[in-house]
């Protein structure tokens, strides 16, 4: 008998089978992930519309860019992730996400009114988008910060 040199079995052998299993398998794992986390920032969503109140995932939100009075930092139409965070864990020159009367801002943090502070007022924190040419009109209540910028996306 002579072999054909060149010539494989026509059957997988084990491992091949065990990658094949293996790449099916991780493929479901990261679509259940991405449907999975869809869900959640679709939940967010609707509940934050209902509630009117910010919804954090594990201590983050990603937030739309919505004016440009952040640039060039950030840019209208990009994404921005805050992690959640109180007056404590941010410092001047962060950006920071804040609750008005008016909804949320995101504008950074630049400075505090000594003046607001003596008197003791409770709202004494300077805020600013990078692209305005002053500073808010008005002064920030620290109770009122919801988080810190830690991440862009374009």
């Amino acid at each position: 008998m002579s072999r054909i040199s060149g010539s494989r079995s026509r059957h997988p052998s084990v491992s091949c089978s065990l990658v094949r299993y293996g790449t099916k398998l991780i493929t479901a794992a990261v679509t259940l992930a991405c449907v999975l986390l869809i869900a959640v920032c679709c939940y967010m969503s609707f509940r934050e519309k209902i509630t009117g109140e910010l919804m954090f995932f594990l201590g983050y939100k990603p937030v739309y860019v919505e004016s440009g009075s952040m640039e060039p930092a950030l840019k209208t139409g990009e994404i921005v992730l805050f992690k959640q965070c109180n007056y404590d864990e941010i410092r001047e020159g962060d950006v920071i996400l804040f609750r008005t009367a008016q909804g949320y801002v995101t504008h950074r943090l630049v400075g505090v009114d000594a003046n607001a502070l003596r008197e003791g007022n409770s709202s004494y924190l300077i805020t600013k988008g990078d692209a305005n040419p002053i500073e808010d009109p008005f002064r920030l209540d620290p109770d009122h910060i919801e988080g810190r910028m830690v991440r862009l996306w374009n």
